[in-house]
């Protein structure tokens, strides 16, 4: 596997694991791809904060291809 190919994964997973912002209305976008994300996991409220886990569903995405699931953090209010 060349270089260029490993900082890519690393960097897909390490934006995985980041997290991206959620909101009730647009839902949450994959941070490798952009598509939005489909919701597997949501977690109870945890005082003004929600996490979500997501998975890519575009076969196109490295994120998608590795099974990755993405964080997401919805705040209240």
């Amino acid at each position: 596997m060349s270089r260029a190919i490993q900082r890519a994964i690393i960097t897909a997973v390490a934006r995985a694991e980041d997290g991206v912002t959620y909101s009730s209305r647009h839902g949450a976008r994959c941070p490798m791809c952009g598509q939005r994300l489909r919701v597997t996991v949501t977690k109870p409220w945890d005082g003004a904060a929600r996490v979500r886990w997501h998975r890519c569903q575009n076969p196109g995405c490295v994120l998608a291809g590795m099974g990755k699931a993405v964080k997401s953090v919805e705040m209240e209010g």
